[in-house]
């Protein structure tokens, strides 16, 4: 197994290496190629996240975010309790379609992602919302899939 993960590991680093091969959601994970959206990532303590964003108007929302042009400071969406290889190396994402900025959320789909992590499918009534997630990265997938990092 270690030697299976130092392989997968060793692979991610030369496809890095190699240029236009899109972005890697954290060190243990490959890279991935997205198009057609805006990829950002969230802090929540100790704990990042990764979300895929295709939803014009949500898109708007998080360039709005990260411009500091916009008081809906935290994602809110459709929890699904499936792998994707953007928000490695959790087993789960929110819905790239239905996730929006909001202002408020009620407590019971707020956490840290290890939480969502431990019990996915009894988390939030099936929505996650991070009240304390901050943007801390936001990358434009719509024109260029090398998904250059927005300035802020």
């Amino acid at each position: 197994m270690r030697i299976a993960r130092t392989l997968v590991l060793a692979s991610g680093v030369l496809l890095t290496g190699c240029g236009g091969e899109g972005v890697k959601p954290s060190p243990e994970c490959p890279p991935v190629r997205l198009s057609g959206g805006v990829y950002a990532t969230f802090q929540v303590a100790e704990d990042r996240f990764h979300a895929w964003i295709t939803d014009p108007a949500a898109i708007e929302q998080a360039i709005a975010l990260w411009e500091g042009q916009s008081t809906a400071t935290f994602p809110a969406g459709r929890l699904v309790c499936a792998a994707v290889s953007w928000n490695c190396p959790w087993s789960w994402h929110i819905d790239p379609n239905e996730l929006r900025f909001v202002e408020t959320a009620v407590e019971l789909c707020d956490g840290r992602p290890s939480l969502v992590e431990a019990s996915c499918p009894n988390f939030g009534g099936g929505t996650y919302c991070p009240w304390a997630a901050q943007l801390v990265e936001l990358r434009d997938c719509r024109s260029d899939t090398s998904c250059p990092a927005l300035p802020r």
